[in-house]
Formats: C-alpha cells, sequence, structure tokens
C-alpha cells in the first residue's frame, strides 16, 4: 500500500497575517526564495488564480495546480482546478505520474486557498516577516489559526539586513495528523 499523502502549506507572512496586497508579495526576500524552492521542488502545488499571476510562469521541477471558479481559465503551464477536491485528485494524478515526484502536496496561496486546504494540512512552513503592514483593501491574510492544534518549532531567526526585514522560519507541526 502506497504511503499517504502529506498537505503541506507553504506561506511567508507578515507578523500580522498579512500575505499580501492583492496583487502579490509585499516584500523580497532573497533566501526565503531558495528555501521555498527546497520546500517545494517535486511537488504540486496548489495556488489561486491571484497567485498564479503573481508568479507569472509555471516553476520548474514542480505542478502548477490553479484553483479558479472560470471555467474558461487557461495558462501554459497550468493545470486549472475548480475546487479543492478537484485540485488534490490533479495533485495525486501528478505524483502518479512524475517519476521525481515527493508524497506531499503544496499549498501556495493565497488566503482563500489557505482557508480552504488547512484543515487537510499537516505541517505549515512559515516565513514569519517582522513587519505589520495593512495590506491595503485587497489585503490578503494566513488564517488564524488554533494554536492548541499545533506545535511550533522556530528554526531560525534572521537579522534585518539592509531592504530585508528581519524574520523567521518556523514548521508548525499538526497534534493529530491528517491524510490527504
Amino acid at each position: 500500500m502506497a504511503a499517504a499523502t502529506e498537505m503541506v502549506a507553504v506561506v511567508a507572512m507578515a507578523r500580522n497575517r498579512v500575505i499580501g496586497d492583492g496583487s502579490g508579495l509585499i516584500w523580497h526576500l532573497p533566501a526565503d526564495l531558495k528555501r521555498v524552492r527546497t520546500l517545494t521542488m517535486g511537488c504540486p502545488l496548489i495556488m489561486g488564480r491571484k497567485t498564479w499571476e503573481s508568479i507569472g510562469r509555471p516553476l520548474p521541477g514542480r505542478a502548477s495546480i490553479v484553483m479558479t471558479r472560470d471555467d474558461n481559465w487557461a495558462a501554459e503551464g497550468a493545470v486549472r482546478a475548480a475546487d479543492l477536491d478537484a485540485a488534490i485528485t490533479r495533485a495525486h494524478d501528478w505524483i502518479a505520474a512524475t517519476s521525481e515526484a515527493r508524497n506531499e502536496i503544496v499549498l501556495f496561496g493565497g488566503g482563500q486557498i489557505y482557508a480552504a486546504g488547512l484543515a487537510l494540512a499537516n505541517r505549515i512552513e512559515a516565513t514569519v516577516i517582522d513587519i505589520a503592514p495593512d495590506g491595503g483593501p485587497q489585503a490578503a491574510l494566513f488564517p488564524d489559526l488554533n494554536m492548541a492544534d499545533w506545535t511550533r518549532d522556530i528554526l531560525e531567526d534572521v537579522a534585518a539586513d539592509g531592504d530585508v526585514p528581519a524574520h523567521r522560519y518556523e514548521r508548525l507541526t499538526r497534534k493529530a495528523a491528517v491524510r490527504v
């Protein structure tokens, strides 16, 4: 019997849970981009249309599964899914068809995608930036968590450096695991 697939949320957020202003990230953390690449390589990424548009292209070595309600939406290098169940099915199909795939599905943003999928996630790989922007009228937020359900490990604290704000890398692990 094949091992169960794990759902992992990968997120960069301000300390007030703001993840974007409705069009993209509010910060640029070069080291975090490398960390995200390592965390997501070989995995299908479930993201919303706005997240796809902010990235602008498929990320090499990963599947881009884009959730949108627009039946006519299409983009080269992306697989459309109407809802979370369809996105998970497409992610499983990609894992089964891809020899270098890891048995993990990554929730990749934005706020609505995290809200839809966090109940199925066992782990959150978070970059928490030491800022608190308001994000504007289209602000995207990471859902508020019941911390009684999670164990938090701080992996690394990074001091501010020039234009790069202080931030930390955290891993949150669900106390009672779920499988997808």
